[in-house]
């Protein structure tokens, strides 16, 4: 690792922390950064943390996230719900690529499509949002976050956080959680009541053919759904739909729907 791409690496990093942005990732000197930390090693590199025992990629990742003071989107209250998948946090482990980077504590915010991380469960730590990266992930006991652009069912392309459900030899399956807040409405009349304010949640469903870069929506209906996929199982996928009736609401019984698209 050259002097100059260490200066370029704490400068990025640096810049990140202190102005609350991504780092651009995009950017050719950013990569060959990036790069260069991962093939440093703890040994190797002058950004290595041996008394926090800290690899060079965590702490570099640890600079690219973004403070949650002010400067990223708040989580806004509701009487009615909540914007987290799980609103404490759980412990998982971090990767960039293919590298783990260390064991954090985490919850998605399905409402503000962020990921909120601790390095550990104390009172005074706030709270991180994970840069915005689809080279990093999440990986826990039950759950793979992965952050990825996607087609919604309109044909619209998106970005934001989806749940690995299946990985077959032909497809991969996810879920995304999407949370939608409503304003509380005052009482018309002294004769109804006040609507206090919500979250309510939604689970759409996503998929790609293994060795495409495309991730498309999967809309549970029996015509729609055929049709994504070849036309020599573009029947048989309909009469299952039409026989079984998978309720998408009901993780088990879309995760039978894939099995059976998935042989």
């Amino acid at each position: 690792m050259t002097l100059k791409t260490t200066i370029l690496a704490l400068l990025l990093a640096l810049c990140s922390y202190l102005s609350a942005q991504v780092l651009n990732t995009g950017n050719p000197e950013v990569q060959a950064a990036l790069q260069a930390e991962r093939l440093g090693g703890i040994e190797t590199s002058p950004l290595a943390n041996f008394s926090q025992q800290r690899t060079p990629m965590m702490d570099m990742l640890m600079q690219m996230v973004r403070d949650d003071d002010g400067r990223v989107s708040h989580y806004i209250g509701a009487e009615v719900g909540s914007a987290y998948e799980n609103d404490s946090f759980v412990p998982g482990k971090i990767l960039y690529g293919d590298e783990e980077l260390g064991d954090i504590h985490y919850r998605l915010n399905a409402y503000n499509n962020e990921v909120e991380i601790k390095s550990a469960l104390l009172g005074e730590e706030e709270q991180l949002a994970l840069v915005k990266n689809p080279e990093v992930k999440i990986v826990a006991s039950d759950a793979e976050l992965h952050f990825s652009k996607y087609i919604d069912e309109k044909g619209n392309m998106n970005e934001g956080y989806l749940i690995l459900l299946l990985q077959g030899e032909k497809y991969t399956f996810y879920k995304r959680l999407r949370i939608k807040f409503t304003e509380p409405k005052p009482a018309a009349n002294s004769m109804v009541s006040a609507t206090p304010s919500r979250f309510t949640n939604y689970t759409e469903y996503y998929f790609k053919e293994n060795g495409s870069e495309t991730i498309r929506e999967l809309p549970i209906h029996k015509k729609r759904t055929a049709k994504l996929f070849p036309s020599e199982r573009q029947t048989e996928i309909q009469n299952y739909i039409k026989n079984n009736k998978p309720d998408d609401t009901v993780e088990s019984e879309m995760l039978r729907l894939f099995d059976f698209i998935e042989k």
